[in-house]
C-alpha cells in the first residue's frame, strides 16, 4: 500500500473534502452523484487514512480500515485494482490498466489503456478528463466524467448484454469462465499480464500533472495541521500487536508521554489509549497514565 500520512475521523474526512467544488453540486452534470458522506464515513464510521501519492510499478489498493484518500497524482506504471474500495485521489490517475468494483473518484484526470468497473453500488467519478482506449462496466457499474471523455469500444452488460461482454474480453486477451466469479478471477489476472505486457507507461502520461486551484490549496496548507503526525504515529502504534498492553503502558510513560505536550493532542492521544488499553487487569493503570495527560 501506498505510505499512510496521517489518519482523519469522519468529520475531519468531511472538512478535506469540503474545498471541491464538484462534491457541493451532485447530480448537475452528466448523471453524476458522488456523495462525500460516503468517502468521509469510511467503514463503519471509521473515517479515511490520507495516502501519499506518486509513482508505483503497480498497486492494489488495499485498506480494509476505512476509505483512501490519495494526496496528488497516482501514476502506475502497470495494473491498478480498487477491489470494493472508498478511494478519493486528489490528482491525476494515470495507469495501464484499472480494475474498479468499489467507489473511485478522481479529482482530476484518469487516463488508462483498459478500464473495467464492476459492481453495483458505486462507481467511477471523474472531475477532469477522461482518457480510456477500452472499457467494459457490468452490474450497473456507473462512470460519468465532469470534463472531457475519450472513450475508446466501451460495453456495458446493461445495454449491450451479458454476451457481448463476453465477446469483448475476449477481444482483450481474456478467456471468460463459466462463473462470474470466475470471470471477474480471469479479468484481474488478465489485466494484469497486459500491463506487465506493455511495459511502463510512456512519459507523455507518466509526466501529467495535477494543479491544485487556490481555494483547494489553501484548504490543502491548513489541513497539514489538521491532525499532528504524533497522533498518527501513536495510533499505528497503539495498534501493533508487537507489544502486549502492559508493555505498551510502560512504553507510554517513559517514550511517548513526553512527545504529548500540546493540550489539542493530549486530548485526542487520551482518548486513543483509552479505547487500546482495555484489560481489565489494568484499567486503574491507564487510568493513572490518563491523569498525567489532562
Amino acid at each position: 500500500m501506498l505510505p499512510l500520512q496521517r489518519w482523519l475521523p469522519p468529520d475531519q474526512a468531511a472538512t478535506y473534502l469540503r474545498p471541491y467544488s464538484g462534491f457541493r453540486t451532485r447530480g448537475s452534470r452528466m448523471g453524476m452523484d458522488v456523495d462525500p458522506q460516503v468517502l468521509a464515513y469510511g467503514s463503519n464510521r471509521s473515517g479515511a487514512g490520507v495516502f501519499t501519492g506518486g509513482r508505483v510499478p503497480s498497486l492494489v489498493l488495499e485498506n480494509p480500515r476505512g476509505s483512501t484518500f490519495i494526496e496528488g497524482d497516482l501514476i502506475v506504471n502497470g495494473w491498478l485494482e480498487n477491489l470494493g474500495g472508498l478511494v478519493f485521489v486528489r490528482g491525476n490517475l494515470v495507469a495501464q490498466t484499472l480494475y474498479t468494483s468499489g467507489y473511485l473518484v478522481v479529482l482530476g484526470e484518469l487516463r488508462v489503456r483498459r478500464l473495467f468497473g464492476e459492481d453495483e453500488p458505486y462507481g467511477t467519478y471523474v472531475f477532469g478528463d477522461a482518457y480510456v482506449e477500452s472499457a467494459v462496466f457490468s452490474h450497473n457499474h456507473h462512470f460519468d466524467v465532469w470534463g472531457r471523455a475519450e472513450l475508446g469500444g466501451v460495453v456495458h452488460d446493461e445495454s449491450d448484454g451479458y454476451e457481448a461482454l463476453r465477446r469483448w474480453l475476449v477481444t482483450w486477451g481474456v478467456t471468460p469462465g463459466p462463473r462470474w466469479e470466475d470471470t471477474l478471477d480471469d479479468v484481474r489476472v488478465g489485466l494484469r499480464m497486459l500491463a506487465e505486457r506493455w511495459g511502463p507507461l510512456p512519459e507523455e502520461w507518466a509526466g501529467r500533472r495535477y494543479t491544485l486551484k487556490p481555494e483547494e490549496a489553501a484548504e490543502a496548507e491548513r489541513l497539514l495541521v489538521l491532525r499532528p503526525p504524533t497522533l498518527t504515529e501513536l495510533e499505528e502504534w497503539l495498534r501493533s500487536k508487537e507489544r502486549t498492553q502492559r508493555q505498551q503502558l510502560e512504553e507510554l510513560r517513559a517514550r511517548w508521554l513526553p512527545r504529548l505536550g500540546d493540550a489539542a493532542v493530549r486530548s485526542e492521544a487520551a482518548q486513543l489509549i483509552r479505547k487500546a488499553i482495555n484489560s481489565k487487569k489494568l484499567v486503574n493503570e491507564r487510568d493513572t497514565l490518563l491523569k498525567a495527560l489532562e
